[in-house]
């Protein structure tokens, strides 16, 4: 009898819905509120969950290439506790598998509320158009699972490529807002369900204010519940629009914007709000708080909006807003690819970053700013920059990073996570240190083994790209994904 139950559990499995049979053992959550770390993983008490290893979405052609990518891209999760310090370059013992859906790719998104870890995992269903049939795995699935692998759910499927998604607490209840395709979505949370709606449709831009991020200054679960975007009607018409994200199927976005110039939102964090306006071939980006907005963006060629302030002459991106004290902020931003700052004191200015060798840093991707420390990565390195300086700045200023974290071959520079602790990204694998490969060494003598004097090609044993995290303390840095290379677990195949 319990060999048919066993059967039964592992037929269910791949059911819709997971009702029972759990995978791994149930994590107590203390915190009710959401746990956002980033895109590469989440930290739920003691436990980190997180997608083994990355693979590109973009690469995927049928579905056998997606049920390969399964065996090692799934969701993992790890007791931090038990993460032993022999070095960074073996897999840690107790790595769980939570269930298999290919959630480690650059479409990756993860945040936890309750006892369920919400995801995004390629989609799966053939879609016919003019030429066939075909699979559209760069279309996103929202997902929900329990903390112990149960109660897998689909919840929405994203038919566009996410431009932009953000999870969003407002009047006590948690909505995804996602900008995929040319469509804008809102879907309501609760229990690992949700119900989806569209709020437009043709949009162009949207500003949804940024996710909070866990040990983070500045974020907030305070903002006035609208959404600002762009779209364009059947005329090709430019407008701007705001709706409550909390519409229902009667309620109609007002339009606050008319034909003459062209708005693009960039950032929104809170009610703190960017966006650029474009008349002829001039950008112009402008900020505003949005908290009490009336009248509109623009009309005649002139910003309406109540308290605008001009921002720069450039379209930005990439932008940070940083919270020193009560009063004085301070905004990093790109453009022209380029760094640039400017604070509430008047100063601005172009920003140079270098390595202690003076190597350039100016084009390395800022991933978190955490009160005046940032911490930015390139495809070889992870720095850490004090920004305290643009604070009182005036003009341009040259950093020196404070801290080289991580120094490795190939990083993945498109995701990652930060708990205040530690950086969490994807990269490949290092050769092994001298250490690292006397200890293998000696337990392949112990157990008979014969070692080679050759000097290990990694590349060729393994190619993949695991998970590592970096401490902003101590630079300690150690791979915490699962390997299809035994010599890299902390238990090889040749103990006893």
């Amino acid at each position: 009898m319990k060999k048919f139950l066993m059967v039964l559990c592992c037929i269910l499995s791949f059911g819709f819905v997971l009702a029972g049979c759990s995978t791994v053992s149930m994590v107590t959550n203390d915190n009710s509120e959401l746990i956002y770390n980033g895109n590469a993983g989440v930290t739920i008490g003691d436990y980190l969950y997180f997608g083994n290893a990355y693979n590109e979405v973009s690469s995927l052609t049928d579905l056998a290439g997606l049920r390969d990518v399964r065996k090692s891209s799934y969701l993992a999760r790890i007791n931090l506790e038990n993460v032993d310090a022999k070095g960074q370059n073996f897999t840690p013992n107790g790595v769980e598998k939570v269930n298999s859906e290919a959630i480690a790719n650059e479409n990756q998104f993860m945040f936890a509320i309750g006892n369920y870890i919400y995801y995004l995992k390629p989609d799966v269903h053939r879609y016919t158009n003019e030429e066939g049939a075909s699979y559209q795995f760069n279309y996103s699935v929202l997902c929900s699972v329990k903390l112990n692998g149960d109660g897998n759910r689909e919840i929405y499927t994203y038919q566009g490529e996410v431009n932009e998604i953000e999870v969003l607490k407002y009047d006590g209840n948690y909505y995804v807002v996602a900008y995929a395709g040319e469509s804008l979505f809102v879907t309501r949370l609760n229990n690992g369900r949700g119900s989806t709606k569209i709020l437009g449709e043709r949009v162009t831009s949207v500003a949804i204010p940024s996710t909070k991020g866990a040990e983070l200054d500045g974020y907030t679960d305070e903002w006035n519940g609208m959404i600002y975007f762009t779209d364009s009607d059947e005329n090709s018409v430019s407008r701007v629009k705001e709706i409550a994200v909390t519409a229902n199927d009667a309620e109609e976005a007002m339009v606050v914007g008319d034909k003459n110039g062209t708005v693009s939102f960039v950032y929104r964090q809170n009610d703190l709000i960017f966006y650029t306006y474009t008349s002829g071939s001039i950008p112009r980006t402008y900020y505003n708080n949005v908290k009490d907005l009336s009248g509109e963006f623009y009309r005649n060629n002139i910003i309406l909006v109540d308290n605008a302030h001009e921002f720069s002459t450039a379209t930005i991106s990439n932008v940070f807003v940083i919270q020193y004290g009560t009063s004085l902020e301070t905004v990093i931003y790109t453009a022209n690819e380029s760094i640039y700052y400017k604070n509430t004191m008047n100063g601005s200015g172009e920003v140079s970053i270098s390595d202690a060798e003076g190597t350039d840093l100016s084009s390395a991707t800022i991933m978190v700013v955490d009160d005046r420390l940032a911490y930015l990565i390139t495809s070889t390195g992870i720095y850490e920059v004090d920004f305290a300086r643009l604070a009182l700045g005036n003009g341009d200023i040259s950093l020196t990073a404070t801290k080289t974290l991580a120094t490795m071959t190939s990083i993945n520079t498109g995701v990652y996570s930060y708990d205040g602790d530690y950086i969490y990204f994807y990269a490949g694998l290092e050769a092994l240190t001298d250490e690292e490969q006397e200890l293998i060494d000696k337990e392949k003598e112990e157990a008979g083994i014969e070692v080679s004097d050759e000097e290990e090609d990694i590349t060729s044993l393994d190619s993949g790209v695991y998970l590592y995290r970096v401490s902003i303390s101590t630079g300690a840095t150690q791979l915490l994904g699962v390997t299809s290379y035994e010599e890299r677990h902390s238990s090889y195949v040749y103990r006893s």
